[in-house]
């Protein structure tokens, strides 16, 4: 099991990797672990609508194996915790 300060920190060291400064925006706990939203820098900071992202999909790192899993952005963050969810109780994930 992996704490919140390891997935904090390994969430960071994924947008680390990125051409472009990115900065988390929303942070959260469910059942199976934490998920992060992210944006630009730039955008975070002038607000400038040119430097927003799009498709910049929230991700998750679990709780019991620390592995990170990127989700989607056509559906609501919710539905895709919930599928994340299940998809381990029934051993699709």
């Amino acid at each position: 099991m992996v704490t919140y300060e390891y997935a904090l920190a390994r969430a960071k060291e994924y947008l680390s990797d990125s051409d472009i400064p990115l900065r988390i925006t929303h942070k959260g706990e469910f059942s199976d672990g934490w998920f992060f939203c992210f944006d630009s820098e730039e955008y975070l900071d002038t607000g400038n609508p040119s430097a927003q992202l799009a498709g910049n999909s929230p991700f998750l790192i679990d709780k019991q194996s620390g592995e990170l899993h990127v989700l989607g952005t056509a559906k609501p963050l919710k539905e895709y915790l919930d599928n994340y969810v299940r998809g381990k109780l029934d051993g699709s994930v």
